[in-house]
């Protein structure tokens, strides 16, 4: 009669076998770790790790998406995601490290009590923005001491730099260079400022005289009954094409474009803080409904609006973007404020590499000594 395992015996049993797979791997081939991004817009927050982990000649960098999704059975050490919702299943991933994609507050993710289907204790580190949602997440039991690690958002870290020159993005999407810019980057949503007045924002910032640079949100960019009300953005806005001053942005990373920028306007997103970063003028485009759509924290919503300037027109967006350009250091000490959202601002990508060599048990090749903050009461750096 052959044995029944107890029940507590069978996570045990599983740990091992994964263990002895993934020893028996790494005397095979490489550490493989695997970027899990939902959509581009996942990718490009992890786009900066990866890139640092391939000149790492031990590790293999795998990739997953909904359009191109891995294998479940790929061995795989470590999987980095930037969404809690999805989360690949794989039958042989060792280990899972997960990141924020922004700091406005949208879907609940600043209320840990209220994000249901995003079971965080499956992780093995959530990696943490800011101090503040760190403690939110402790404090509500989301996640244990262990898990939590405070890294900041290695995808500022190269924007926070100067990495693009803003002439030299503005010549290659083939606007002029010497031309005041304007940075149009609504959220998704069908309550966004797009479906509320998209053209009407677009024609009104062409009138100005400035550039305007056109930066969707990936889930706008294609036709999706729930995303964008099945329309076609890109091919709705196509007739703007012809003037000399308006460029459609195609990259998923919204980074060069805000360096490019002079004035970024926009109605809730993350872009919004990281542009506020920079020290440049922020204008908020109204869309009063989109506060409940996507569930957008009460106190971010007022924050960022304490940043900007806010228009609800056409015509008033004009108004307050050419005050922007001629007084671009007025709510100078509000924007400063953006500062308390981005732990380690220009070293979060260091820091998360640092995370991510503990969990692949190497020795970490070109990433700073410094420590990192790991929940309650452990030793390391402070933000």
């Amino acid at each position: 009669m052959t044995p029944r395992l107890r029940s507590g015996q069978v996570p045990r049993l599983r740990g091992l076998v994964r263990a002895a797979d993934h020893a028996i791997g790494r005397l095979t081939g490489k550490v493989r770790v695997l970027a899990d991004a939902r959509t581009p817009m996942n990718l490009a927050v992890l786009a900066p790790l990866c890139t640092a982990l391939e000149a790492d000649e031990r590790i293999e960098v795998l990739s997953s998406s909904e359009a191109s999704p891995i294998d479940p059975w790929t061995r795989v050490d470590l999987a980095m995601s930037a969404d809690f919702w999805h989360q690949t299943p794989l039958r042989r991933c060792r280990r899972r490290l997960a990141f924020f994609h922004g700091v406005a507050g949208k879907y609940d993710l600043d209320h840990p009590d209220r994000l249901a289907g995003a079971d965080l204790r499956r992780l093995d580190r959530v990696a943490f923005i800011n101090r503040e949602r760190m403690d939110r997440y402790l404090a509500s039991g989301a996640v244990t001491p262990e898990q939590a690690v405070l890294v900041g958002y290695p995808k500022i870290d190269r924007l926070f730099h100067g990495a693009w020159p803003a002439a030299q993005v503005r010549a290659t999407l083939g606007l002029p260079p010497a031309a005041p810019t304007v940075l149009y980057a609504p959220t998704f949503s069908t309550a966004n400022s797009l479906h509320l007045a998209g053209e009407g924002i677009i024609a009104a910032l062409l009138a100005s005289g400035c550039n305007v640079i056109v930066k969707l949100h990936d889930r706008s960019m294609v036709p999706h009954p729930k995303h964008t009300g099945g329309i076609d953005w890109p091919a709705r806005l196509e007739h703007f094409a012809r003037h000399p001053h308006f460029a459609l942005a195609r990259d998923a990373d919204a980074s060069p474009y805000l360096s490019a920028a002079d004035v970024l306007v926009t109605d809730h997103s993350t872009v919004g803080f990281e542009f506020a970063l920079l020290d440049r003028p922020v204008v908020v485009f109204d869309a009063p409904r989109l506060r409940e759509a996507a569930r957008i924290d009460d106190r971010k919503w007022r924050l960022l609006r304490s940043m900007a300037d806010v228009a609800t027109t056409p015509d008033e967006l004009r108004n307050a973007v050419t005050r922007a350009l001629a007084e671009p250091t007025r709510l100078q000490t509000e924007r400063s404020r953006a500062h308390d959202l981005f732990a380690y601002a220009g070293n979060a990508t260091g820091r998360a590499l640092e995370v991510v060599y503990e969990l692949l048990n190497l020795q970490p090749v070109g990433v700073g000594s410094g420590s990192w903050v790991v929940g309650r009461g452990k030793s390391g750096s402070v933000a």
